[in-house]
């Protein structure tokens, strides 16, 4: 495995252009060697691009609410599969408070391959619609509607003490 996650760390400075994704990648590799060098290689079954998609898939977000959605639809995902770690991480104290480079850089990535649309809101365009439904076919209908009820929830919030105390009943509760 963690011959996997150096070239994912090269690819995200080379494809993406994101040497913060590439400098915490290299950081999870120093700190977890042990356990990843025994772990054997495998395949997603989920990446962060399937992530960002399936976020987005119901309507178009903000900034803030983008990352909450990234973030609860990555811990489902990866608590029921093998999914691509987006390397999240938490400021409580500043407004976007959940955050991942990572993330970031595959957003604008699949901007520029015609997936996303980004401008004060982000949003899947027909391309980034069509990919969406189809790797969200392959969940099964019991993923499906959990990860669609969780997504529900950052819609219908409205404040940003909302959008907190949903990740830290997630982080916290579940």
């Amino acid at each position: 495995m963690v011959k996997k996650l150096i070239e994912e760390a090269v690819e995200e400075a080379e494809k993406f252009g994101s040497l913060s994704s590439m400098y915490f990648l290299v950081k999870k590799i120093w700190a977890e060697y042990g356990k990843l060098s025994r772990e054997p290689i495998r395949d997603y079954d989920f990446t962060v691009d399937d992530i960002i998609l399936f976020s987005l898939h119901r309507s178009k977000l903000e900034r803030i609410p983008f990352f909450v959605s990234s973030f609860l639809t990555w811990y489902y995902l990866s608590n029921h599969f093998f999914a691509q770690d987006p390397l999240f991480y938490f400021r409580w104290d500043k407004r976007i408070f959940v955050y991942s480079p990572r993330v970031d850089a595959h957003l604008l990535y699949l901007a520029r391959t015609g997936y996303v649309k980004i401008s004060k809101t982000y949003c899947l365009t027909e391309k980034g619609k069509e990919e969406s439904s189809v790797k969200l076919s392959s969940l099964g209908e019991r993923h499906y509607k959990e990860i669609d009820s969780i997504l529900n929830n950052v819609y219908n919030s409205k404040k940003l003490r909302d959008l907190r105390m949903i990740v830290k009943d997630t982080i916290f509760f579940r």
